[in-house]
């Protein structure tokens, strides 16, 4: 009889684009873009490097590299 492979847990983000200071709206014709982007993604793909986003396999996180959360308003900055 075969076993299954036990299921592996499910992806987590450490992130919410939604919360980052870097999305911003974009109108871009000769792109063809228009909507909420993140201006960093859009530089860096822009220039050929590889995306800010990756995934760690060993604890199954998705992360971004130039994410910066939006300063709350009582905090500090």
């Amino acid at each position: 009889m075969r076993r299954r492979k036990p299921a592996l847990p499910k992806w987590k983000y450490a992130f919410s684009c939604r919360n980052c200071q870097n999305v911003q709206f974009i109108k871009d014709d000769t792109k063809g873009r228009e909507g909420d982007y993140c201006v960093k993604a859009v530089e860096r793909a822009g220039a050929g490097l590889p995306g800010p986003i990756h995934a760690d396999e060993e604890d199954r996180v998705v992360r971004c590299d130039c994410y910066e959360p939006i300063p709350e308003e009582g905090e500090p900055s």
